[in-house]
């Protein structure tokens, strides 16, 4: 949990949020001593008073005890064991990690799987097949916890009492969608664990679905699109693994007599790279090989 307490600190000052911490204080926050350090830097640097500072401050201690005395675990952008695999994000990657379960399997090869919040029964078996097919290979699944393709890569995962990690829009403890509040204690229970960059009690907005879908993209070895239409969120995701150079699978079955897949059309007509999968069989001579086919981008050490 290395500078914990001072991300918190520069969080809890007003306009002050990720973007900002990378553009503005990283330099700041990078060489700082210790909170104190930091806090007297950034009132002689910055626009904030002495009053702001302290409320800050005050925020900043009443946080980092809360989260000390909480089950949850803490890992930061300067700790060992953050996920390198999020560097790709270079300054848009999460400054804190927040995780309910076992961190240890962070760093398990993986695979994410996503798609359409209502898929068809087709893409609903197939995607079952899939995961029974991955899990058995050790390989942890990856997903949203969203409706729909992400509750059946978790819910399938946990059946067959394997690893599955959640990557959540909003915090650890209050889940959304409610309705998974049981399916996130089962993944928890089954060893795998639940992640957010959004500290206990933030409210889910918007941006925060698309914030969401940066880190799966980022933090999988490989994507696969189960089912989704164009203008799907699922795209979100498809596009960040694309810029992150991620190994992107397609799911287009020669025979479609329900559900919508012109968005699992349009990735195979607009991405090279993407790897059409007409059938289980077909992605299995892959899976049993799969490594991340693609040299990912390298951070230039200066931003650490």
């Amino acid at each position: 949990m290395i500078k914990l307490k001072e991300i918190l600190f520069l969080n809890s000052l007003k306009g002050v949020g990720k973007a900002t911490i990378y553009k503005t204080y990283w330099n700041m926050l990078k060489n700082s001593d210790d909170f104190y350090d930091l806090a007297s830097e950034v009132e002689l640097n910055s626009k904030f008073s002495t009053e702001e500072i302290k409320k800050a401050m005050d925020n900043a201690e009443r946080l980092y005890d809360d989260l000390l005395n909480s089950e949850i675990g803490i890992i930061t952008v300067f700790d060992e064991n953050y996920p390198k695999k999020l560097n790709v994000m270079e300054n848009k990657r999460p400054l804190i990690l927040y995780v309910r379960g076992d961190v240890n399997v962070l760093t398990k090869p993986n695979i994410g799987i996503i798609g359409t919040r209502k898929p068809s029964k087709l893409s609903q078996e197939f995607e079952q097949n899939l995961v029974k097919n991955i899990v058995s290979t050790n390989r942890v699944v990856v997903s949203g916890l969203a409706l729909g393709c992400d509750k059946v890569a978790h819910q399938t995962t946990v059946d067959e009492n394997k690893i599955t990690i959640a990557i959540l829009p909003g915090d650890v403890i209050n889940v959304k969608p409610a309705s998974h509040k049981n399916l996130a204690e089962e993944i928890i229970k089954t060893g795998g664990c639940l992640i957010s960059e959004y500290e206990p009690g933030t409210r889910v907005q918007k941006g925060n679905y698309v914030e969401r879908d940066k880190i799966v993209a980022a933090f999988s070895d490989a994507i696969f699109v189960v089912e989704c239409g164009v203008e799907s969120g699922t795209m979100h995701t498809v596009n960040f693994a694309n810029e992150y150079n991620r190994q992107i699978y397609s799911y287009l079955p020669d025979e479609r007599p329900e559900g919508s897949y012109d968005g699992n059309e349009f990735i195979l007509q607009n991405n090279q790279d993407a790897l059409k999968v007409e059938n289980l069989e077909e992605f299995l001579d892959d899976l049993y090989t799969l490594k991340t086919k693609k040299t990912t981008k390298s951070v230039q050490q200066t931003l650490f």
